[in-house]
């Protein structure tokens, strides 16, 4: 191998083969030549072809060692240009040669000659020669240096994104890790022919073909001559990821960037999702609430070949509704490992590319406190996105409740505990009613007993304690009498209030503030499934027990480990039959009592006890389906809310180990629910709204308004017209002027007499003072001056701020005409029969304009105004007269259904306008029987809440 020593050792050998030697330390008196000659040495001419010539000494032993001068081998060869390829070629045999440089006593000795053939240069050696002629020896690399072909090439720079040995560019990189430690990472070069711009010739240099995921390729700058040594990996920075190998040989290359400053901008890594953490490269870490398809221990197991156990992270716990095949809980390494797959494109949005389909991350939000981030679960939970509970643990509040070990014992337990509160439930509630004793029984006992000559003491015994006396079974009817006055004593108060009459009743709104709170603590209830908020721990309790209230039994702790038995349909078909159950149960004891009646009393609703029951059944089934109608719509409507959760597939949210249903319309839980979505969430408020309407709810509610919007214009009206002083005089003056000659002449004799009266200073003018005085003198306790210039300005015609008697006598003919028409205690339907009244009502001018025209008239005079001014508001007075002339006009041309449906259209424009207001209206008992029975029935549904 060139460069490698020469290290022949020779010695001399007589006939005998015994080797040659001087005694002691004598050495022989000759030398061994070396020489290596191209071809033979003998036949070469003098000072041609000679490669290597030394003379060696034969030392005291008789042995020539060559190496001992430290000569080395070269090796002729001489390089030339093939199609800008420099090729070296060797000289394929050398001779190596060596004599003695003397006879030896006389002998003459044959020079020795060995063919030497050439070993190629080691892995990570060049071969170095001075010229392209010269000879030259194998040298070693430097270890940040490769070489191709050591025969051919030299030795290169090590690629940036390189590591060397001296002899290839390694297939992997280090990559440091959180703890310090280095990780191997694998990375592909290939060797291909690259063109060297300066030189104009071609050499093969290691080309990068391949980076692991969260890496971009760079290969070479275009700018400085594409130098394959700036070939490297780049790894994608912080708050961007890659899930994909960078490969250059994939179709669009879309994870290759050119230069290092664009690689680094991140413009070709993925944006990390809001709800992960992105440290740079392929690291994608769920924040705390978040979950990914592939969390961090699993991508690091398929990326990095790691097999240790990690207790502390959630493993798949295969479900018997899924089909772990397509639904497993790790998302498989092909989406971090794949190269083939072509990368989708969707467009850049702010200069980057969005989200594509293949080797995007996609992290989606857990339930509240579900996942704590970095792939780890809550205590108990388990499954995509954390959603399920573990073994042992059941969903309670959305919260994985640890159950008890012995489930057997909490059903046992909880079966007893149910059986005994659904029966006095039971009984209070649909059964209390039939067993009380009706005044109309009461009244049939105390005849009967008048009429045998019993006149002692009623018996007041409770009805279970004499039938189960009547039955012979006195002890255990002496045992329900002590129960039943223990519950009376402790029961008083509510009682009392319960067996209330309708007017006590309404003083003490007990089903109102019963709505109240049942709606407060139900939408409390669901704070924690709608806000993610880590609640305080006895906020939290609080919150799973109110859940009782919406009749959700099953979100209670307890109950919850029962049901975690069930499976999704089950419990879908459990929560959604509690209704007509519960209905079927509520109306037995109308049932009974029909039956009853029908054979007994000879008819179905004979019984005495009817009316009574069929109240109560009315008042429980609406109690009910308000208290049940949350809990029941929400479970018929969690089957169609479902969550993409990317390669798990379209799971439930309600229970996350069942597929969606929405995308097996054909399924049972699809057809089921969707039947059960249109029955309670529409169904029970249509229902409801129906049987109001058949009461006459509605109707009645809008008599109320109608009334009172009666009652608002008429007072309006009236005070619009005149006023409580004017009334006053209008009640001393007595009747209007009639229709004949002889009642008016009565009627301006009166008038005259009054003004007579009222004029104290003879002016034959009367201000708003005087008539204050005389109206004094009628014992009027309490005068409003201002009212009664309002009421004179409409007739001061003249602007002087007093009434001539021409100016009083119509004044007053207008007030005893307006106040015979209305007497203020006038019902909607009275007037809605009285054209004369809607006229009046419908032509009146509300808006008042007539009367600011008067008062800005009245004002320009006394601030002494231009006339001109002043008779321009005098003809806004006189248009303001023909409005309203006209608006009569229309009221005498309309019917009196058209003119009632004007009426109250012009009510309700007055209403917004705020002129006149409507009072919230109570149900107060004005709608006689029908109301009555309305409130009797169904009026746990409206009869505390306001008309408007």
């Amino acid at each position: 191998r060139p460069g490698e020593p020469i290290t022949t050792k020779l010695h001399i050998s007589d006939s005998f083969g015994q080797q040659v030697k001087m005694d002691g330390t004598d050495r022989l008196p000759v030398t061994v030549s070396a020489r290596i000659c191209i071809g033979s040495c003998e036949s070469m001419v003098a000072g041609q072809g000679e490669v290597f010539n030394s003379a060696n000494e034969i030392d005291s032993d008789g042995l020539c060692d060559v190496g001992v001068q430290n000569k080395v081998l070269v090796w002729p060869a001489s390089q030339s240009t093939v199609s800008k390829r420099a090729v070296r070629t060797y000289q394929p045999l050398l001779t190596l040669q060596h004599a003695v440089s003397a006879p030896l006593q006389g002998v003459t000795m044959d020079p020795v000659q060995l063919n030497i053939s050439r070993l190629p240069c080691n892995d990570d050696e060049q071969f170095l020669q001075a010229s392209a002629s010269a000879t030259g020896v194998c040298e070693a690399c430097l270890e940040a240096e490769y070489i191709i072909d050591p025969d051919q090439s030299q030795c290169l720079e090590c690629p940036t994104g390189g590591i060397c040995n001296g002899s290839t560019v390694q297939d992997f990189l280090l990559e440091t890790q959180d703890d310090g430690s280095k990780l191997n990472l694998t990375i592909l070069w290939e060797i291909i022919p690259f063109n060297v711009v300066a030189s104009d010739t071609e050499e093969d240099r290691a080309r990068l073909i391949e980076c692991p995921a969260g890496y971009l390729l760079v290969r070479g700058d275009p700018l400085n001559d594409l130098r394959p040594q700036d070939d490297q990996c780049a790894k994608c920075p912080a708050t961007y990821y890659s899930t994909r190998i960078a490969s250059w040989n994939e179709i669009g290359q879309p994870l290759v960037d050119w230069k290092l400053a664009d690689a680094l901008t991140g413009d070709k890594c993925e944006d990390c999702e809001p709800g992960a953490v992105c440290t740079g490269g392929r690291s994608v870490e769920p924040k705390p609430g978040f979950y990914s398809g592939a969390p961090a221990a699993a991508r690091r197991r398929v990326l990095h070949n790691r097999t240790r156990p990690e207790s502390s992270r959630w493993e798949p716990e295969p479900h018997s509704n899924i089909d772990v095949g397509v639904f497993g809980w790790w998302s498989t390494g092909a989406l971090w490992e794949s190269s083939s797959a072509v990368r989708g494109r969707a467009g850049r949005k702010n200069g980057r590319r969005a989200a594509a389909a293949a080797g995007t991350v996609q992290v989606f939000r857990c339930p509240a406190d579900a996942c704590l981030g970095n792939g780890l679960c809550a205590a108990g939970r388990t499954g995509p996105v954390c959603g399920l509970c573990k073994k042992g643990y059941a969903m309670a509040q959305e919260r994985c409740e640890l159950c008890a070990e012995d489930v057997g014992t909490t059903i046992a337990i909880g079966a007893i505990v149910g059986l005994v509160i659904f029966s006095v439930g039971y009984y209070l509630v649909a059964w209390r009613a039939f067993f009380t004793e009706t005044p109309q029984e009461r009244h049939l006992v105390d005849k009967k007993r008048a009429s045998s000559g019993d006149h002692s003491a009623a018996d007041d015994r409770f009805v279970l304690v004499k039938m189960f006396e009547n039955w012979g079974w006195a002890t255990f009817a002496k045992r329900i009498s002590v129960y039943h006055r223990w519950f009376l004593n402790n029961t008083k108060t509510v009682r009392g209030m319960l067996t209330a009459n309708e007017a006590k009743k309404d003083n003490l709104p007990i089903q109102g503030l019963m709505k109240i709170l049942i709606g407060f603590y139900q939408v409390l209830s669901s704070f924690m499934t709608t806000f993610p908020i880590k609640w305080p721990e006895e906020q939290e309790n609080a919150m799973k027990f109110t859940k009782i209230l919406a009749f959700d039994v099953v979100a209670v702790p307890g109950p919850s480990c029962v049901v975690a038995q069930f499976s999704y349909q089950q419990k879908l078909l459990m929560y959604t039959m509690v209704p007509p159950a519960a209905l079927i149960a509520l109306v037995c004891p109308l049932m009974l009592c029909m039956v009853l009646g029908h054979f007994r009393h000879g008819g179905w609703d004979k019984h005495l006890k009817y009316e009574a029951v069929y109240a109560n059944t009315w008042q429980m089934a609406v109690f009910f389906l308000f208290l049940y109608y949350p809990t029941v719509s929400v479970a018929s409507l969690k089957s169609f809310s479902c969550q993409e959760l990317g390669a798990e597939g379209n799971l439930l949210q309600a229970d996350f180990s069942v597929a969606c249903p929405i995308d097996n319309p054909a399924s049972f839980i699809f057809l089921y629910s969707a039947t059960v979505a249109v029955l309670y969430p529409i169904g029970i408020p249509v229902g409801l709204y129906f049987a109001m309407r058949s009461y006459g709810i509605p109707q009645m509610a809008a008599a109320l308004r109608r009334q009172a919007i009666c009652a608002s214009l008429i007072s309006t009206y009236k005070r619009h017209t005149s006023s409580s002083e004017m009334e006053h005089l209008t009640n001393y003056l007595g009747k209007g002027p009639g229709d004949d000659e002889k009642s008016q002449l009565r009627f301006k004799k009166r008038c005259r007499t009054l003004f007579k009266n009222m004029d104290e200073d003879g002016s034959r003018t009367l201000s708003a003072e005087e008539i204050a005085h005389q109206l004094a003198k009628l014992d009027m306790a309490k005068i409003e001056i201002r009212a009664l210039e309002k009421m004179m300005m409409t007739y001061d015609t003249d602007l002087t701020g007093e009434l001539s008697m021409e100016e009083f006598e119509p004044m007053m003919a207008d007030l005893l005409a307006t106040s015979s028409k209305f007497d203020g205690l006038e019902t909607w339907d009275q007037v809605a029969e009285n054209e004369t009244q809607m006229r009046l009502l419908f032509s009146h001018d509300w808006m008042q304009q007539e009367e600011a025209f008067h008062r800005l008239q009245t004002k320009m005079v006394r601030e002494g105004e231009k006339q001109q001014l002043v008779d321009k508001i005098g003809v806004e007075i006189q248009k303001s007269r023909q409005t309203m002339h006209d608006k009569a006009l229309e009221a005498d041309s309309l019917s009196k259904s058209v003119l009632r449906n004007r009426l109250l259209f012009l009510a309700d424009q007055l209403i917004n306008k705020g002129i006149i207001s409507v009072p919230q209206l109570s149900w107060d008992g004005s709608g006689g029987e029908k109301e009555d029975l309305a409130r009797l029935h169904v009026g746990f549904l409206f009869k505390n809440y306001e008309v408007t």
